[in-house]
């Protein structure tokens, strides 16, 4: 169970004002309080910077899932007070094809307040090719979240036989997958179900938030 109505209550806000600073209807956002419909990625994003929380505690969870499944804390002492090294682990091509082998190259700097966010597992991904533009533009850092969970919508590194993609992804009317990219100079790609079930087809991650080259 979500926590937005004790977070509501606790700032003494009603629904109406809350729907209003969200930008929605009051219908909808009583729907989310109460569980009966899911809190889209946008609304999740804004409700998290309006409170200055992590989504994960607006959602009522109090640990992270890691790419393996495993559930760790994030333990305060051990972040540092004012920034966070993570890897830059891989060079890859905004595109239906494969640079190379995903390697460790250096590590980066992130602010403390994005590990609590997203978790202590998160890296950097270079982004090459423009496929993703004006999103994502070549030479940007994408702090990435591994794993393979994902929404409509959400920007994800995705391997489709061995080649390594980062598009949206959405759900199809068919059962199969959207890859989409936001330049439309490319054109995106469909997978069926049967597709899917023939390919090597695997979410490796997905991009919360692109950052220019030069940090």
């Amino acid at each position: 169970m979500n926590n937005l109505r004790k977070l509501r209550k606790e700032r003494g806000i009603g629904q109406v004002d809350m729907a209003r600073n969200l930008g929605i209807g009051q219908s909808s956002y009583s729907r989310y309080e109460s569980g009966i419909s899911d809190i889209p990625t946008d609304i999740l994003t804004k409700l998290a910077d309006f409170y200055g929380i992590s989504t994960d505690k607006i959602l009522g969870r109090d640990e992270e899932q890691t790419e393996f499944g495993k559930q760790i804390r994030i333990e305060p002492q051990l972040v540092p007070e004012d920034e966070y090294m993570i890897p830059v682990v891989a060079t890859l091509r905004c595109g239906f094809g494969r640079t190379g082998e995903a390697i460790f190259k250096e590590r980066k700097p992130v602010p403390v307040s994005y590990v609590k966010r997203w978790g202590p597992d998160i890296v950097y991904y270079e982004a090459v090719g423009e496929s993703m533009s004006p999103t994502i533009t070549p030479g940007d850092l994408l702090i990435t979240v591994p794993g393979p969970g994902w929404e409509d919508g959400w920007i994800v590194v995705v391997d489709v036989n061995d080649s390594d993609t980062i598009k949206r992804i959405y759900r199809s009317l068919d059962g199969g997958i959207d890859l989409i990219p936001d330049n439309n100079k490319y054109k995106p790609m469909h997978l069926t179900p049967e597709e899917l079930k023939t390919y090597n087809v695997a979410v490796l991650g997905h991009v919360v938030k692109p950052i220019g080259p030069d940090l």
